[in-house]
C-alpha cells in the first residue's frame, strides 16, 4: 500500500499588523484568520501550520514580539510550501508577514496562490 505525505505549508496571516482593532479583540480575530486560512489551505489539499495557531497561547505576543517572529522562522525553514494570505486590508501592512514572505523567499520555498473566493 502506498501512502502519500502531505507537505507543509507555513500559514502566514496578520497579527500586530491589524488596524482598528483593540488590544482585546487583536487575538481572537487573529486566531479567526489564520484559523479559517488553514482551513482552506487543508482543503485545497496541503498540512497547514500556522505560528498564530501554534504560538499564541505559549509566548505574549506584547512582550515577546521577536522571540515570536523568530519562532514563526524557524517553523518556516522546515516547510516545503509557505502561503501568504493576502486578502486582508492589512495583511499588506504587516511586519512580520514581509519578513516571513522574504525569508521563504531567502530560502526557496514555494509560494502558494490559493486566492479564489474567500475572505474576510
Amino acid at each position: 500500500m502506498s501512502k502519500t505525505t502531505m507537505r507543509l505549508v507555513y500559514v502566514a496571516t496578520p497579527y500586530a499588523g491589524l488596524r482598528g482593532v483593540s488590544e482585546l479583540n487583536r487575538p481572537f480575530l487573529a486566531k479567526r484568520i489564520a484559523r479559517d486560512t488553514c482551513k482552506r489551505v487543508r482543503e485545497a489539499g496541503y498540512m497547514p501550520i500556522s505560528p498564530i495557531l501554534a504560538f499564541s497561547e505559549i509566548f505574549d505576543e506584547q512582550k515577546d514580539r521577536e522571540q515570536v517572529l523568530e519562532a514563526g522562522l524557524e517553523l518556516l525553514s522546515h516547510c516545503s510550501y509557505a502561503y501568504f494570505y493576502d486578502l486582508h486590508p492589512d495583511s499588506h501592512l504587516s511586519e512580520g508577514m514581509k519578513k516571513e514572505r522574504e525569508y521563504a523567499r531567502e530560502l526557496g520555498i514555494t509560494e502558494l496562490d490559493l486566492d479564489g473566493g474567500f475572505g474576510f
